[in-house]
């Protein structure tokens, strides 16, 4: 099931976004779907993500992790 949220939200940014050769549809899908957009994201220096990493787990969120980093370079998105 694709909803019409998600398709005209890769219609508004995906050209920003670089995805791995051979990406599913639904990994992708996955991505612009309203739904899944809900989660917390703390952006933090490098140097600091282990302390961070380790409060939120000592307060009960197990799954916290790291998804990306900022890098210098042309604004965009990669997801491998």
């Amino acid at each position: 099931m694709r909803t019409g949220a998600s398709t005209r939200n890769w219609a508004s940014y995906g050209e920003g976004v670089q995805l791995r050769d051979g990406i599913e549809d639904w990994r992708r899908d996955l991505l612009t779907d309203p739904q899944t957009s809900g989660g917390l994201l703390i952006a933090v220096a490098d140097e600091d993500a282990q302390a961070i990493l380790d409060l939120a787990r000592a307060e009960g969120f197990d799954d916290v992790t790291v998804i990306g980093r900022v890098v210098d370079g042309p604004i965009g998105v990669v997801v491998s």
